[in-house]
């Protein structure tokens, strides 16, 4: 019998390579603005200002961090009609990556802050965390809602609800030539990626998930791995069939922190209905 061990296993900076082949293309529509993100927790608010296609600066005006300010290289892409996927990896913490979807339609944001670990933290097995009762997943992953341009006192925080619209969903994504997955989506809290075509032909595995509806058939997705130390987020627009997002994490071999922005041109393989 063969046994599945680390070897099967791809370095994460060697997995990246080439999944951005049907990635849209970065987008100049955000450049000039300045948007204030008022949170719905600890009364925090951040004013972003994009400057250029690449460049951003943010300043945390209220909330526990005040003060707080830094200048960053991002990308956005506009996935939607004014909905639009911003991520950047911060200069001064580059184990944390922010990632947003913006929907200046309904004036809401979903922020998702990242935090890869650290060598250590990576070394220890499913069964110490288990005895431990931590999550068997080494990333931490923070999500928060806000308000774009409007105070909870002129509007209440909006959100972008948890859904379970993808559940029984079934969905081929080519990245590449070199690159194709289906996903299987579980239920409300756990899916299945299974590789067809590429370095990680024939692996699959069962992961914890996050699902956020943005607007009708558009989709903030979101997974933590439990094997690599990974961090995935993609907007899935169903209306156009393709998804966009990255993969952060740590490459155990080097210790490199690994950031790479991919896209998916999308074909659904089936839904099944249990009840």
């Amino acid at each position: 019998m063969e046994h599945l061990g680390a070897k099967n296993w791809i370095d994460l900076g060697d997995w990246g390579k080439g999944m951005d082949e049907f990635k849209l293309p970065t987008s100049d529509e955000l450049v000039g603005k300045e948007f204030k993100l008022y949170f719905s927790t600890k009364n925090r608010v951040i004013n972003y200002i994009f400057h250029d296609i690449s460049s951003l600066s943010w300043e945390v005006i209220e909330g526990p961090d005040k003060g707080q300010s830094g200048a960053e290289k991002y990308e956005a892409i506009r996935v939607a009609q004014e909905i639009y996927f911003v991520d950047f990896v911060r200069d001064s913490l580059p184990s944390v990556s922010v990632s947003m979807a913006l929907d200046l339609n309904t004036r809401n944001a979903t922020v998702l802050i990242a935090i890869v670990p650290n060598k250590e933290e990576v070394s220890q097995s499913f069964v110490d965390r288990l005895g431990k009762g931590l999550d068997l997943s080494t990333t931490k992953v923070e999500i928060m809602h806000a308000n774009i341009n409007q105070p909870p006192n002129l509007e209440p925080i909006g959100h972008h609800e948890r859904t379970s619209d993808l559940v029984d969903k079934r969905i081929k994504y080519t990245y590449s030539n070199k690159h194709v997955y289906e996903h299987i989506y579980l239920n409300d809290r756990f899916f299945t990626w299974h590789c067809l075509v590429g370095v990680e032909k024939g692996l699959a595995d069962t992961e914890i998930c996050d699902c956020f509806k943005i607007a009708p058939d558009v989709y903030l997705f979101t997974w933590r791995e439990k094997v690599m130390p990974t961090f995935g987020v993609v907007i899935i627009n169903l209306k156009e069939m393709r998804s966009n997002g990255k993969t952060f994490g740590l490459d155990v071999s080097s210790g490199k922190i690994i950031n790479f922005s991919m896209g998916s041109l999308a074909v659904p393989i089936n839904e099944t209905s249990h009840f």
